[in-house]
């Protein structure tokens, strides 16, 4: 192909990245033959397609063979590898299984974020796993198992977008999903998720984190994967789906290292929600504003330093959400501040007189917020709530 690599460099990564979108809206077939051709070829094409790589599996194990087979340039490449499985029986021993694991992810020295997608309805992929002991080139297992990233556009980029576990999930716009538990920067409790428990058939004697991975407490971390996106989900009638999301930490603080979430983006695929628990240390309450109006049971933990701007946005929150009628929130530094009782208290117990002078005058804007919207009718409490709020929280309040 001399004709083709003498063009400019700009315009060969034009051609690479139209090859690439046009696999990803199946215009073309699956475009990995074309990397065997040439090296430089290669080289140049393969951060284009294992940029992102998705598999549709019956275990997240079985993806651990193809990470093998693709080579070490290939692996190189992949920046978020997303394993989206129904069953999370596994065929391998806790102790081999992170041996193989720690094999896996020291061999793919670029990846940023590795995500786990579990949907036990959702069986309607091939497990193609086989495939890959037959077919040396990988053809007939990509077009059964692997899928594409549509988002490039110009040429690959350093980081993903670090909310596309939700708002790129076609799967997830086209549920009716009424519940939803959301930890965004940090981990779910064990105690929010019992409910799902028996829904998702997962064994209650260990934690939801190693049902999913199927690997050992803290297995991930060790390895520099600390939890950034942690979604719980039921619609009707009752299917639930978990997604566990990890990203490779580069600074000492997770916030300092990616990008801030863009919970509003992932609020607007979610448009009939009915009950929302949302923990997130790194955002402010602007997400507020962009709640479903369905919502009538909301518990969020979030921080934010500014009493006028919690306020107006609790009062846009009032007018949005009609059917609200149970609010709980805890808003750092305000309660990392104050000795709160475990579950916080509801606002008539008098909050803002138990408060230090200052923080009561400086914080009555929200107080008279979250009076005016139990003067509705609303059950509201507000205090630190079980679960979301750790020493991370206010590690970041700068305390």
């Amino acid at each position: 192909m001399p004709s083709l690599l003498e063009l400019p460099q700009e315009l060969r990564d034009a051609i690479w990245a139209e090859v690439h979108n046009s696999a990803c809206l199946g215009h073309v077939p699956l475009p990995y033959d074309i990397l065997r051709t040439n090296k430089r070829v290669q080289q140049e094409l393969a951060p284009y397609l294992y940029q992102t790589v998705v598999f549709h599996l019956h275990r997240p194990f079985q993806a651990l063979h193809w990470i093998h087979a693709i080579g070490p340039l290939n692996r190189s490449c992949i920046r978020r590898l997303v394993l989206k499985f129904s069953s999370i029986e596994t065929e391998v021993p806790l102790d081999n299984a992170s041996d193989i694991w720690s094999s896996s992810l020291g061999s793919l020295p670029n990846l940023d974020t590795l995500t786990y997608e579990y949907d036990p309805a959702n069986t309607n992929k091939q497990d193609s796993t086989n495939s890959i002991e037959h077919h040396p080139a990988l053809s007939s297992y990509f077009a059964n198992a692997v899928s594409l990233n549509p988002k490039i556009r110009k040429g690959p980029s350093k980081h993903d977008d670090a909310d596309g576990i939700l708002s790129s999930n076609s799967t997830h716009k086209d549920r009716t999903i009424t519940h939803a538990v959301l930890a965004i920067d940090d981990t779910i409790p064990e105690v929010l998720v019992l409910p799902f428990r028996s829904l998702l058939a997962i064994n209650s004697s260990i934690s939801l984190e190693q049902n999913i991975t199927g690997l050992p407490p803290g297995f991930l971390q060790e390895h520099k994967l600390n939890p950034s996106r942690t979604y719980l989900f039921i619609e009707n009638p009752q299917r639930p789906s978990v997604t566990l999301s990890y990203r490779k930490t580069i600074a000492s603080h997770l916030s300092l290292s990616h990008p801030q979430p863009n919970i509003p983006a992932m609020l607007s695929v979610l448009p009939r929600l009915l009950y929302l628990r949302l923990g997130c240390p790194t955002t402010n309450s602007n997400f507020l504003t962009h709640l479903p109006p369905t919502l009538q049971t909301l518990d969020v933990a979030f921080t934010d330093a500014d009493p006028e701007r919690v306020a107006a946005n609790l009062n846009i929150l009032h007018q949005r959400c009609e059917q609200l009628f149970t609010f709980a929130i805890a808003v750092s530094p305000l309660h990392d501040n104050n000795d709160l009782p475990d579950g916080g208290r509801q606002i008539k117990e008098g909050t803002p007189e138990r408060a230090e002078e200052d923080t009561r005058k400086e914080w009555m804007p929200f107080w008279k917020a979250l009076r005016d919207i139990q003067a509705t009718g609303v059950r509201v409490w507000e205090g630190e709530v079980p679960g979301f709020k750790s020493s991370k929280w206010r590690r970041q309040a700068g305390e």
